[in-house]
């Protein structure tokens, strides 16, 4: 079988939506590579896969701001690319498969010359409708935009959108029902839906017997102050002072696992927690760090899936957590959407994408 090398930025939103499509493959009988960090190393073992360690020079947590997230994601590139070209040079792949913030990944394609599939985790774009246009403000070109994106050209040998537009095919990690204007873009972008795995390394998790379960990942001591004395049982992602009885923190949460009895998510809006959410048919209050996480929440809230909020306040909290666990309409809207995802195929049809340009 093949060999395919994957290549995903060394940053949660960014991988883990995309382990299914890695485990699929795998199961398949490909032999799969994955650049990763000593942190999501086990991630990657877990799927099958041989994890190629790399250094990271990305921070935490990314910027607010998407213009300066993709001024780490070049840097980024240009510390990864050295450290892993001669890698795959001397184990060259069949094909290599990039996500959208992990450009190493397709300069590595188009200098082996071997076929590339793009991987999509931030809503796409074409000329119906474009995520750097909804989302970064207009910039004048000033000497340090200027400098940045003559540093792109350089780096990747062409314009941004030009080098995107390079992959002969795309997989966007969501239903096409969720991209706007999702009906004029072509087959060469398959709408998947989220690549979900199991996630063993995160351990189990199992809900309490008499309440429903509101998960926050985003907020948290609000969220715990707004828990206590109400007749559900908060799960936390981070520390909480003083929880009450009612609040489970945990440092690193089985989201998956917990979303799966869930009836609210509080999430800053990435598109993986988004999905994996909809997947289980939960609703959503989002509350967003960046500005794609806000175009996320604000398609969330046109689609009738849940609730964009600026600011987390207890009142604030109480009274959504009540609204999305009674609103019949956002539960049925929430199930709809649910089937659409899992019709859009997952993992299975992610690969089928990978095996069909590999079959070319």
């Amino acid at each position: 079988m093949a060999h395919i090398a994957v290549f995903l930025m060394a940053e949660r939103g960014h991988l883990l939506p995309a382990l299914g499509l890695i485990a699929e493959l795998v199961r398949r009988g490909h032999r799969v590579s994955c650049p990763a960090t000593a942190p999501f190393a086990p991630a990657v073992a877990e799927c099958g896969a041989t994890a190629i360690p790399y250094a990271t020079t990305l921070p935490d947590a990314l910027p607010s701001s998407l213009y300066e997230a993709t001024r780490l994601a070049l840097t980024e590139a240009e510390s990864v690319l050295p450290q892993l070209e001669d890698v795959f040079r001397d184990d060259r792949p069949d094909l290599v498969v990039w996500d959208i913030a992990a450009w190493s990944g397709g300069v590595v394609a188009h200098r082996l010359e071997v076929p590339n599939v793009l991987v999509e985790g931030l809503l796409t774009s074409n000329e119906h409708w474009s995520l750097g246009t909804a989302v970064v403000p207009p910039r004048a070109f000033d000497p340090d935009a200027i400098r940045f994106f003559t540093r792109v050209h350089g780096f990747l040998g062409s314009a941004l959108p030009e080098f995107v537009s390079g992959a002969r095919r795309r997989i966007a990690l969501f239903p096409r029902q969720f991209q706007p204007e999702g009906d004029t873009f072509g087959e060469h972008v398959a709408f998947t839906g989220p690549c979900l795995s199991a996630r063993a390394f995160q351990g189990t998790w199992e809900p309490p017997p008499d309440r429903p379960v509101v998960l926050a990942t985003t907020g948290t001591q609000v969220c715990a102050d707004a828990a206590r004395g109400m007749p559900w049982h908060l799960v936390t992602k981070g520390k909480v002072l003083s929880p009450a009885m009612n609040v489970e923190t945990h440092e690193d949460v089985p989201q998956p696992a917990v979303l799966e009895h869930a009836s609210v998510f509080v999430t800053r809006g990435g598109m993986g927690g988004v999905m994996e959410a909809l997947h289980h048919g939960v609703p959503m209050i989002v509350a967003p760090h960046m500005t794609d996480q806000r175009l996320n929440g604000q398609r969330v809230e046109e689609l009738g899936l849940g609730v964009l909020l600026d600011t987390v306040t207890v009142e604030g909290v109480r009274s959504l957590v009540d609204q999305l666990m009674s609103d019949s309409a956002i539960s049925a809207r929430v199930k709809d959407m649910q089937r659409m995802i899992h019709r859009a195929g997952g993992s299975a049809v992610a690969a089928d994408v990978v095996e069909e340009e590999l079959a070319r």
